[in-house]
């Protein structure tokens, strides 16, 4: 949940880190804040395992399972297990030279609308979501 000064709120399983609070139980009923370390967030998308979200300042922020991209583009050459998880936020890598202005997830993949009209897409690509033949980006 989004609030209108910008704060997030997570509840519901936590399985996979997807809450974006890394001492939190499983399970959570009771909605829970997530630190974005000063920045307000504008945005906020939720997929299968992971969630995003993005700043005013135009960053965009991961948790959750599916990680393996970012770390792709960190770690080029090496080889790297098909999923990362993070249970809090982590900066999205790639994107630093656009402002995202919104966010979108699907199950496996994730998606970013930039001030400039822009569309970056990472995740899976099993079914073709990210226009490309890559099997992850």
């Amino acid at each position: 949940m989004l609030t209108e000064n910008g704060q997030v709120l997570s509840c519901g399983s936590n399985s996979f880190g997807q809450l974006g609070v890394p001492h939190g139980p499983r399970r959570c009923v009771v909605p829970q804040a997530i630190e974005f370390h000063k920045e307000k967030v504008v945005c906020i998308a939720a997929g299968l395992r992971h969630a995003l979200a993005a700043t005013a300042s135009g960053i965009v922020f991961q948790w959750g399972t599916g990680l393996a991209p970012c770390g792709r583009r960190l770690c080029p050459g090496q080889t790297l297990p098909l999923f990362f998880t993070a249970k809090e936020p982590s900066r999205v890598t790639g994107l630093e030279n656009s402002k995202a202005m919104c966010v979108l997830a699907g199950s496996d993949h994730s998606a970013s609308l930039t001030d400039a009209g822009e569309v970056y897409v990472w995740g899976s690509n099993k079914h073709g979501q990210l226009a490309n033949e890559a099997a992850f980006l």
